[in-house]
C-alpha cells in the first residue's frame, strides 16, 4: 500500500528534480549551508569536552587522595 497519492509523490519527485546542479548560486547556497552545520556540529562537540572537563575537573577536587600531583606528591 502505497503512504500517498500518486499524483503527490510524483509533484514531490518533480520539486526535487528541478535543482539546477551546475547552478553557481545553488552551489554557493549548499556550501554556506554545509559550513552552518560544521560549525553547529564542531560547536557541540567543543561544549560537550568543555562539560566533560569540568565534570572531571570536580571529581578530582572532590576525591579524598591528598597531595599535589604537578609536584609529584
Amino acid at each position: 500500500m502505497d503512504c500517498c497519492n500518486e499524483g503527490a509523490c510524483t509533484k514531490l519527485d518533480e520539486d526535487i528534480l528541478d535543482i539546477p546542479l551546475d547552478d553557481p548560486d545553488a552551489n554557493a547556497a549548499a556550501a554556506k549551508i554545509q559550513a552552518s552545520f560544521r560549525g553547529h556540529m564542531t560547536r557541540k562537540k567543543i561544549k560537550e569536552g568543555e562539560m566533560d572537563r569540568k565534570t572531571k575537573d570536580a571529581e578530582c577536587a572532590n576525591s579524598t587522595r591528598g597531595g599535589d600531583l604537578r609536584n609529584g606528591d
